[in-house]
C-alpha cells in the first residue's frame, strides 16, 4: 500500500493515547501489519515519528503510575456518588436529577506500596555499594572447605541458587579445587627442599675468617750496665 501522509498521522495518535495495539490500529486504519512495519523501514520520518510517541505514551505512563503511588503512600479519599432522577412533569420524556447524594471515603496507605518503595530504595543502596566497592574485591573467610566450595558453586552460577544441581558448574569448581589443592602441596614440597639447598650453598659461599691485626711489638728493658749502683744513680763519667 503507498504510504499516506493522513494515515501515518492517525496511526501516531493512536500509538501516543494507547489504546490499542499495532495489529488493532492497523485493522481501524485499514492497512496491513506488513505495509506499518514496511513503512518503519523505509520511512525514517515515520519511524521517528512512531518512536518520539512510544516515549511519550512511556512518559505519561510513569507520571501516572507515580502519581498512583503517591496516593497509594500517603492515603486518599474516594468519592462515590449516587444520583437518583424522577420523570420531569413539564417533559415526560425525559427524566431530571432528584437528589445527588456524594459518599466520600479516605483509604489508609497501602502496606504493600510502602512495602514496594522501601525495598525498591534498599536494592538502590546494594547496587551503590556494590559499585563503590568494585575497586575492593569481596574477601570472604570460611570455616571448611565444604562451606569454600559451595560458595564458589554459587559464584559459578553467577549468584544463583541452582548451582549445585548443574554438573557442568560442580565439575568446574571441582576441578579448581584439585588445581589448588596439587600447587598447594607442591608449595610446601618446594619449602621443605629449600633449607638444604641453603645448607649447600653456606658452605659453598662460606667466608675465610677474618684476619686480626697484629698486636704492637713489645720494647724489651735495656740492660743496666751499672749493677753495683742503686736504682736511679749513673756514673759520673755518663
Amino acid at each position: 500500500m503507498k504510504y499516506s501522509n493522513k494515515t501515518a498521522v492517525r496511526i501516531i495518535e493512536m500509538i501516543e493515547q494507547d489504546l490499542f495495539g499495532i495489529s488493532e490500529i492497523c485493522k481501524i486504519v485499514n492497512i496491513n501489519p506488513k505495509t506499518f512495519y514496511d513503512w518503519k523501514k523505509t520511512r525514517p520520518d515515520f519511524n521517528e515519528a512512531v518512536d518520539d510517541a512510544i516515549t511519550r505514551r512511556e512518559e505519561v505512563m510513569i507520571a501516572s503510575a507515580r502519581i498512583g503511588l503517591k496516593q497509594l503512600l500517603e492515603g486518599y479519599i474516594q468519592k462515590k456518588e449516587k444520583v437518583s432522577y424522577v420523570c420531569d412533569k413539564n417533559d415526560p420524556v425525559n427524566d431530571v436529577e432528584k437528589c445527588r447524594i456524594v459518599e466520600k471515603k479516605f483509604c489508609p496507605p497501602s502496606i504493600r506500596a510502602i512495602k514496594y518503595v522501601l525495598d525498591r530504595e534498599e536494592r538502590k543502596r546494594d547496587k551503590d555499594r556494590l559499585q563503590a566497592s568494585e575497586g575492593h574485591p569481596l574477601v570472604i573467610e570460611v570455616q571448611d572447605e565444604e562451606t569454600r566450595r559451595q560458595l564458589m558453586i554459587l559464584k559459578e552460577n553467577g549468584f544463583r541458587p541452582g548451582g549445585s544441581l548443574n554438573p557442568e558448574i560442580v565439575a568446574a569448581v571441582d576441578k579448581e579445587l584439585e588445581e589448588e589443592s596439587r600447587m598447594r602441596s607442591e608449595e610446601r614440597k618446594t619449602k621443605s627442599e629449600e633449607p638444604e639447598v641453603k645448607s649447600e650453598q653456606g658452605q659453598v659461599m662460606e667466608q675465610p675468617p677474618a684476619i686480626q691485626p697484629s698486636a704492637a711489638p713489645v720494647e724489651k728493658p735495656k740492660p743496666n750496665p751499672y749493677p753495683f749502683l742503686p736504682p736511679g744513680y749513673t756514673s759520673r763519667t755518663d
